[in-house]
């Protein structure tokens, strides 16, 4: 059983623990208090040392509970130990890296601007480091992709991982953010310690705004961003095995600190496809396809001004519904006709506004 699979059993029987108690129902809450230290046990044995401890000696903790339940429910007192300071872990959140897909960046359309700085970056350093050497060229440190939804760049950065063979730890700002004292932090500490002991990994962070907002309104989000910005302060060249890479479809509302050199050194804006990436995008769906004459993929392409990479996706998805379900239907080819397309189209709206566009310019021009 896979530590996802424990870690919500787990969350099951705890939860469930301290409901039964609130109900005034030993036998239930003492059974779940020792399910709950027996799924921990199990999950300890799959965690690294440190936190292996802090689970061990928390399911002890919680068997005492589970040994102590009847009494604790006659004097109306919760059980020693099992206030909220029972969500922490010493250690913070186990990090497991991602296997990565065999994509490379000739999979991806257009954006060649957006491929040459991740190349002198990102891949170029770890391909040819002798040469990064001779000419006293900075690499590594952090990367911030930014722009609208569905351009593409959670798919960059696995054809990073891809391009340079490296561990890929794929998490969300909201996979790392606790609403437990202290936990966010651990969390932030205990997934760059476990990618800087890869020989060489990829941190790829997206939704970096729900990480590290600005300061100032909130105190749990300040010690967020105090954290980590003390975990990528003198990234560049202090860890050359670990390559830092951000996305973000707001970037305005990160932390200027986190944005300046040193840190985020290089912000990269991945825009709405251009039209040969639209191009590419349509050839590369229809390929093999059974795809009717009247199909014209420059029409298809101008009626697309505006679509994310994700929107002409779902276009063409949608385009092929009615004939693979007439296909079905006659045992025969139906192919994907001009008049599927010119439906589809008109059934999925561009997902991303004019008024969105603009305001990834402004913060372009202003960093606002």
């Amino acid at each position: 059983m896979n530590m996802s699979v424990l870690d919500d059993k787990f969350n099951m029987y705890y939860s469930a623990a301290r409901k039964a108690y609130s109900a005034g129902n030993g036998a239930q809450a003492k059974r779940n208090y020792m399910l709950a230290a027996e799924t921990l046990l199990q999950l300890a044995k799959l965690s690294t040392p440190r936190l292996k401890e802090a689970r061990v000696q928390r399911a002890k903790r919680l068997l005492e509970i589970a040994e102590n339940i009847d009494g604790a429910i006659a004097r109306n007192k919760f059980p020693a130990g099992s206030a909220e300071d029972e969500k922490e872990e010493d250690g913070g959140r186990e990090w497991t890296a991602a296997e990565v897909p065999d994509i490379h960046f000739s999979d991806i359309a257009g954006l060649e601007d957006v491929k040459k700085a991740i190349t002198v970056r990102m891949i170029n350093p770890v391909k040819y480091p002798e040469k990064y050497k001779l000419y006293n060229k900075k690499s590594g440190g952090g990367v911030l992709l930014f722009g609208p939804p569905g351009t593409g760049k959670t798919m960059i950065a696995k054809a990073i991982a891809c391009e340079v063979g490296a561990r890929f730890y794929a998490v969300k700002g909201s996979d790392i953010v606790s609403k437990w004292v202290g936990e966010s932090e651990k969390n932030i500490n205990s997934l760059f310690d476990t990618a800087r002991a890869d020989k060489l990994a990829i941190i790829f962070i997206d939704e970096m705004d729900s990480l590290i907002a600005k300061r100032g309104t909130d105190a749990h989000n300040d010690r967020r961003v105090n954290e980590f910005l003390q975990q990528i302060d003198g990234f560049a060249g202090s860890a050359p095995n670990l390559l830092l890479l951000g996305a973000t479809n707001r970037p305005w509302d990160i932390d200027g600190a986190a944005l300046r050199s040193g840190r985020f050194s290089q912000k990269i804006y991945v825009p709405l496809p251009d039209a040969p990436a639209r191009r590419f995008m349509f050839d590369k769906s229809l390929r093999g396809a059974p795809v009717a004459q009247d199909v014209d993929v420059d029409e298809l392409v101008g009626l697309t001004e505006g679509y994310s990479g994700a929107d002409i996706e779902e276009v063409c998805d949608r385009a092929k519904e009615d004939p693979l379900l007439k296909s079905i239907a006659t045992d025969g080819v139906v192919p994907v006709t001009r008049a599927d397309f010119l439906g589809a189209i008109k059934a999925v709206p561009p997902s991303v506004t004019a008024a969105e566009v603009e305001r990834f310019e402004k913060f372009i021009r202003t960093g606002e």
